[in-house]
């Protein structure tokens, strides 16, 4: 029965691995290329149907990083539905939390420093004498960030646990803080509408001007293409000597139709693109001014300015948001109340009218969970920012390196929600050797999987501070650029 329960699992994260790399290729990896900046490259235009090595490595090492992080959640729930044994969940937890961090700490970053060291005007670099410096180039980000990892300070009680669980510790230290201000990002800029009440909405004759245009460019192109078809027909072959020479003005007119017309196809991938956004932009707006979009937004506004003061407030009052370890929640007012709200359920009463669910840890799973779709609403802005700052011009580079980037902060994201899980189902038994243990420091309850993940009450006062600065520092940029904006228009 062992033996099958291993290979279920195999099986099971083969399954997951193959099914992301079937949906990367068909959705999320072409919907990425959509969001990233046009090609500038030249050229570029022509190689599209070509999938490059980066695009590969990505789309590998996003597809490792979500099967893993699906065999993690499997494996809890296993255990809470009490299915395979408990030592082959231990086994199969500790084995895929290894892998899982390799992938978050060494192969993705590695793989985003090797796409940005790539020099696509040298193709042969591979069998070039630099290579072993190229790769030293590539590995040296990588390790000094492993060497700044390992001195992240850890409290004296983690120091006790095994070097995965430390590890583990410094991780979700270092993606506690990303998470906080991606979300702080978040928050502001759900909160803005209320702020900002000047919304443009693209008007249908605007519509169909943009329309027009394209049309116009379209009809160009395929002229000019229809030209330089006929240019290349009528043109003699080159036989490779003297007489070839002569024909150089010639290729230069056909290397000048063959710019027109690769200009033209980028005009007219860029205005396609506009109208899109046009008309997406037209949909939200109209939804946003109907009476469901408004209490949707306005709704939203609010939480997200009722958590900015719930952090606050977990800050400024650490003695009450923190009286006691087993209700260490850094959640907020809202999650609360909605927990609150829950337990009055007739499913969540129990046959002496009590509540039977946990309120408390009700509202740490809800307060997850609306700070995952604050992360979510502000991952578009993170990612265009990500090719921005390495000044990446290709597309398919710029969706290879979103890609990278998107399955980091879900291994990070992953990791947090477990270590605050932990304290929903904490262990019994402390994975700490004491006095009263025998030699190996387990009972037969030393089997939960959460044993082997620090405590959340340690990172949630990193989680408020960082939340407070991404909030604050968002806040301040739009509140700049709106009075940069403000005064280029009165000059």
């Amino acid at each position: 029965m062992t033996a099958q329960e291993v290979f279920l699992v195999v099986a099971s994260g083969g399954f997951l691995f193959i099914s992301c790399r079937i949906f990367l290729q068909k959705k999320l990896y072409k919907d990425l290329q959509q969001l990233a900046p046009q090609d500038t490259l030249p050229g570029s235009a022509q190689s599209s149907s070509i999938q490059p090595w980066h695009s590969t490595l990505a789309q590998t090492c996003f597809s490792l990083c979500f099967s893993e992080c699906s065999i993690l959640f499997c494996m809890v729930m296993c255990q809470g539905l009490d299915w395979l044994e408990p030592r082959i969940r231990l086994l199969s937890w500790q084995t895929t939390l290894f892998l899982l961090l390799f992938t978050i700490l060494l192969l993705v970053p590695i793989s985003f420093s090797l796409i940005l060291t790539y020099r696509p005007d040298n193709p042969g670099f591979v069998q070039s004498r630099a290579l072993p410096i190229r790769v030293a180039f590539a590995l040296a980000p990588v390790a000094l960030f492993v060497f700044a990892l390992s001195y992240i300070p850890l409290p004296a009680e983690l120091l006790l646990y095994s070097p995965l669980t430390a590890v583990t510790a410094r991780l979700v230290t270092l993606g506690t803080t990303v998470l906080g201000l991606l979300s702080g990002l978040g928050a502001v800029s759900g909160a803005w509408g209320i702020v900002s009440w000047s919304r443009s909405i693209p008007s249908a004759s605007s519509i169909a001007s943009a329309e027009n245009a394209l049309e116009r460019v379209k009809n160009d192109l395929r002229d000019r293409s229809r030209d330089l078809d006929d240019y290349a027909s009528s043109k003699p072959q080159p036989d490779g000597s003297w007489l070839s020479r002569m024909s150089f003005k010639r290729n230069g007119q056909q290397s000048s139709i063959q710019q027109e017309v690769i200009g033209l196809q980028a005009l007219e991938e860029q205005m396609s693109l506009r109208i899109v956004a046009l008309k997406r932009n037209r949909i939200a707006a109209e939804y946003a001014e109907s009476l469901t979009g408004k209490i949707v937004t306005w709704s939203w506004a609010v939480y997200c300015v009722c958590r900015v003061c719930s952090s606050a407030f977990n800050i400024l009052s650490p003695t009450v948001s923190n009286s006691g370890r087993s209700s260490a929640s850094y959640g907020d007012i809202v999650a609360h109340i909605l927990a609150w709200l829950f337990s009055f359920l007739p499913l969540s009463a129990a046959g002496d009218g009590e509540p039977k669910i946990d309120i408390p840890s009700l509202s740490k799973q809800i307060s997850l969970s609306l700070v995952g779709v604050i992360i979510l609403c502000s991952l578009r802005l993170v990612l265009r920012g990500v090719t921005k700052a390495f000044h990446v011009t290709s597309r398919k580079t710029s969706a290879s390196l979103m890609l990278l980037t998107l399955a980091q902060l879900m291994g990070i994201y992953l990791l947090s929600t477990l270590v605050q899980l932990r304290t929903t189902f904490p262990p019994t038994v402390s994975p700490v050797i004491g006095d009263s243990q025998d030699p190996q420091g387990r009972s037969d309850d030393s089997m939960n999987l959460f044993a082997t993940l620090p405590e959340y009450s340690l990172f949630g006062g990193l989680f408020d501070w960082s939340f407070l600065i991404g909030a604050v520092g968002c806040a301040f940029a739009r509140w700049a650029r709106s009075s940069y904006e403000r005064d280029d228009l009165d000059m």
